[in-house]
């Protein structure tokens, strides 16, 4: 790993089919390899916003995804709940944030978590944030300084996500694997380089940018490798997944009453195909909170066979060689992601429990998605109750 005008750079061996102009595989250190498997941690909105970003001119889009995104950019702040609504869904937070501070080259380096009371003495709530107000019904704006913040045991012989000090074998189509001479001859076989006088040996070094592109070759290109570093840009365009069925919709279960989201869909005759629907705030609260999924659970909700190649050969890595549990039955967010009506495999992390620094009191953490007189456990929704869209 190296440094260049203070940005953290890493070194990459890559193996180059010079007659087709093809990265075969990069060798790369684990640290790279964290980096690398963190885009699986990012929020599908932090995934949207950071593509925009990069290439403001013509960014690579992300399906559906990119759309809802902007549906949230557009939508006033009357049209939430609460200030704070807007906020979280378009900068969502992941529980991973906290393995992810300890990458060489974070993404999206998160802030620390401030808390927030009305000031009061006798006050007992306090949020995550400032606009939130108290069941007083003042402003929750004066930083409060909190203890009980949750301690991370980690082992230090492992990375952030990979167990071990081992290096790794990266293909063009991101299949990532521990290094080995085996490995290494097996893989210029596959591909008709058994004659090493026609690979070369290249030394690369990727920083920021270069990780940038991944990330779009990702959801664009079936060479990432290729593309980032020989091509110097990713594929316009995004790729279509393969057209298997979720594993979820094979399942036939019987929904309960408060598990069933009714809308009105205007259908073209001739193809069937669905132009809009009419709905209630349920269903776009539900659709909101697709953006604060992780690209992780995206690929598990969806099933690997479903999804884009070079994402669902970094996900397969990502699970076999992970030094933390990785595959849930269930993707779990932030508890302020909580709605009434959550259909798919989600659910929210309980609040944690936080004490107030100058007298150790327990406060209770507040839903900033509701108005301090109205908690409800169940969850209320991000958009404006009695409307229609």
């Amino acid at each position: 790993m190296a440094k260049s005008s203070g940005e953290t750079k890493f070194t990459l061996k890559l193996v180059v089919d010079e007659e087709r102009k093809k990265v075969v595989f990069a060798e790369a250190c684990r640290d790279f390899v964290d980096v690398l498997f963190s885009l699986l941690t990012l929020p599908m909105g932090t995934i949207v916003r950071l593509l925009e970003n990069h290439r403001k001119s013509e960014p690579v889009p992300v399906g559906c995804f990119s759309n809802l995104y902007k549906s949230v950019v557009d939508m006033g702040t009357d049209d939430f709940e609460t200030e704070a609504c807007k906020q979280i869904l378009l900068y969502p937070r992941s529980l991973r944030d906290v393995q992810c501070k300890r990458l060489k080259l974070n993404l999206h380096p998160a802030e620390g978590y401030k808390w927030f009371s009305c000031g009061s003495y006798n006050c007992d709530m306090c949020s995550g944030f400032s606009t939130s107000r108290c069941r007083c019904g003042k402003l929750m704006n004066k930083e409060t300084p909190m203890s009980g913040a949750k301690v991370v045991d980690y082992n230090i012989q492992d990375g952030v996500f990979v167990r071990g000090r081992s290096s790794f074998i990266i293909t063009d189509d991101l299949k990532v694997a521990v290094r080995s001479t085996d490995l290494v001859l097996r893989k210029l076989k596959s591909v008709g380089c058994g004659d090493l006088r026609k690979v070369s040996e290249r030394i690369v070094e990727i920083g920021l940018d270069e990780v940038m592109t991944l990330l779009e070759c990702i959801f664009s290109s079936n060479a990432s490798l290729t593309d980032t570093f020989l091509n110097k840009q990713s594929p316009k365009g995004v790729m279509k997944p393969c057209t298997t069925p979720s594993p979820y919709m094979e399942k036939e279960i019987e929904a309960r009453p408060e598990e069933i989201i009714t809308f009105s869909a205007i259908v073209r005759k001739h193809d069937m195909k669905i132009l809009y629907v009419e709905c209630k705030e349920d269903f776009v609260d539900l659709l909101f909170t697709f953006l604060a999924v992780p690209l992780e659970s995206v690929v598990d909700i969806s099933g690997e066979s479903s999804t884009l190649v070079c994402l669902g050969n970094l996900f397969k890595g990502f699970k076999e060689l992970s030094a933390t549990e990785v595959s849930r039955s269930k993707a779990v967010l932030p508890h302020y992601y909580k709605c009434q009506k959550q259909l798919l495999d989600i659910i929210t992390e309980r609040p944690q429990l936080l004490f107030r620094a100058s007298d150790d009191e327990l406060l209770d953490l507040i839903d900033p998605k509701s108005h301090g007189r109205d908690q409800s456990k169940k969850g209320s929704g991000f958009v404006k109750r009695d409307a229609r869209f």
